[in-house]
C-alpha cells in the first residue's frame, strides 16, 4: 500500500468515526470521491474539486443537514485533498457553519469555499470569521443569500482588516446595509488582496446614495479590485456620475456590473466620458436599467472615437429603440475592440435588425453568433432578431 493510499484511508477513517459520532450515514457521494482518489496510482498535488452542493434534481431531497456538516468538518480540519469545495443549497444552519468555520482555522489546503443558500446566520458567520483569520490558504467565499444582515457585514469587514489571503468575496443577496457598507468601503481603501467582490441587492432604505459615494472614494484609491458587482442598489444618475468620476482614476478595474439599477441618460453620459478616458476597464454591464437612446448614443460614440479597450457590454432592457441601436451599430463599425454586445430587451426596429444584420453576416462577421444574444432571420424578405439565450451564461 502506497503512502498516498494511506493518507486517504485515514482521512475515510476520520470521516467514518465522525459520522458515527453524530447518529449520522456517511455522505454516499464524498465515500465515492475518496474512494475514486484511493484508485489514482498518482493523486493529484493541485487538489481537487468536491461538489457536495444540494440543488441538483438528485440531491435536493436529501440536503446535508447540521450533523452532516459537522462530520464534514472534523475531515476537512486534517484534509489535504480539497482546494474546492461546494456546499451550496444545503441545510447547514447555524451549528453546520460554526463546524465549518472552526475547520477553517486547522485548514491548510482549501482554496474555494461556496456556502451559497445555507442558512448561514449570523453566529455562523461569526466562527467562519474566526476561521478565516486564522486561515492562509482559503482564496475564495461565496456566502450569497445567507441572511447575515449588518453585523455579519461588519464581522467580515473586520476580517479583512487581518486576512491577507482571501481574493474573491460574494456577499450578495445577505441583506447588507448603508452600515455594513461603509465598514466595508472603508476597509477596502487600504485591503488590497481582494480582487472580485459582488455586493448585489443589500437593504437600502435611504434614497440619497450614500453607498455609491462610499464606493466611488474608495474604488478612486483602491489599486486591488479588479471586478466588482453593484446590482440593485438603487443607483441613480448622481450616484454613478459619481462612480464614474473616481474611477477615471483607477487602474486595475477590469469588470463594473451596474446591473438593475436606476441609471438614466444622465448616468450613462458620465460613464460615456470614463469610457472616453480608456481605462482598463474591459467589462461593463448596464443590464435592465433605463439609459434610453441618448443614454446609448453617448456610450456609441466614445466606443466609436475613444475607447479601445472594453471587450464586453450589456445593455439589456433599458428602454432603447432603433435609434439608439443603430448608433451603436455605427459606432461598432470603427471600434474593434468590442466583441460581446448583449442587447435583448430593447425595442429592435426594422432598421436595428437590419444593422445588426450586416454586422454578423459573411466570413468575417464583425459580431460572432457565441458573443452575443441575438440571432438574426428572415421572413418573407424581411430581417428580424430572435433571443439566442446567450445572456443566461454570458457572465
Amino acid at each position: 500500500m502506497s503512502e498516498s493510499e494511506k493518507d486517504v484511508e485515514y482521512l475515510t477513517t476520520i470521516y467514518k468515526d465522525a459520522c458515527k459520532s453524530v447518529g449520522k450515514e456517511p455522505i454516499l457521494r464524498f465515500i465515492q470521491f475518496l474512494n475514486l482518489i484511493n484508485t489514482e496510482v498518482e493523486p493529484s498535488i493541485d487538489g481537487y474539486k468536491l461538489d457536495l452542493s444540494g440543488n441538483s434534481e438528485e440531491h435536493r431531497n436529501n440536503r446535508l443537514d447540521e450533523e452532516d456538516a459537522i462530520a464534514l468538518s472534523r475531515e476537512l480540519s486534517e484534509d489535504f485533498l480539497i482546494n474546492d469545495l461546494d456546499l451550496s443549497y444545503n441545510n447547514l444552519g447555524s451549528t453546520g457553519a460554526i463546524a465549518i468555520g472552526k475547520a477553517l482555522q486547522d485548514n491548510k489546503f482549501l482554496e474555494s469555499l461556496n456556502l451559497k443558500m445555507c442558512d448561514v446566520d449570523v453566529k455562523g458567520i461569526e466562527s467562519i470569521c474566526t476561521g478565516l483569520q486564522m486561515n492562509d490558504s482559503l482564496e475564495k467565499i461565496v456566502l450569497q443569500g445567507n441572511k447575515i444582515g449588518r453585523q455579519g457585514g461588519i464581522l467580515l469587514s473586520a476580517t479583512l482588516q487581518v486576512n491577507s489571503t482571501l481574493k474573491q468575496l460574494n456577499i450578495a443577496d445577505t441583506d447588507q446595509t448603508n452600515e455594513s457598507l461603509i465598514a466595508l468601503t472603508t476597509v477596502l481603501l487600504d485591503n488590497s488582496s481582494i480582487k472580485k467582490l459582488d455586493v448585489s441587492n443589500p437593504l437600502l432604505v435611504s434614497e440619497q446614495e450614500e453607498t455609491a459615494i462610499h464606493f466611488s472614494k474608495m474604488l478612486s484609491v483602491n489599486y486591488g479590485l479588479t471586478e466588482i458587482h453593484l446590482c440593485k442598489h438603487g443607483m441613480k444618475d448622481f450616484g454613478v456620475s459619481q462612480l464614474a468620476e473616481s474611477l477615471k482614476d483607477n487602474k486595475t478595474l477590469l469588470y463594473l456590473n451596474l446591473g438593475c439599477n436606476k441609471i438614466a441618460e444622465d448616468g450613462a453620459r458620465a460613464l460615456s466620458g470614463l469610457l472616453k478616458c480608456n481605462t482598463p476597464l474591459k467589462k461593463l454591464s448596464l443590464t435592465s436599467n433605463r439609459i434610453g437612446n441618448n443614454g446609448l448614443v453617448a456610450l456609441s460614440e466614445a466606443l466609436a472615437t475613444r475607447n479601445t479597450i472594453l471587450s464586453h457590454l450589456w445593455i439589456n432592457n433599458n428602454c432603447i429603440t432603433e435609434t439608439g441601436l443603430c448608433a451603436l451599430a455605427a459606432g461598432l463599425r470603427t471600434n474593434s475592440t468590442l466583441t460581446n454586445i448583449y442587447l435583448w430587451g430593447n425595442d429592435l426596429g426594422n432598421t436595428a435588425c437590419n444593422a445588426f444584420d450586416q454586422l454578423m453576416e459573411g466570413n468575417k462577421p464583425r459580431i460572432l453568433q457565441h458573443n452575443t444574444d441575438i440571432l438574426p432571420y428572415v421572413v418573407d424578405g424581411v430581417t428580424y432578431l430572435a433571443e439566442t439565450g446567450q445572456f443566461l451564461f454570458s457572465h
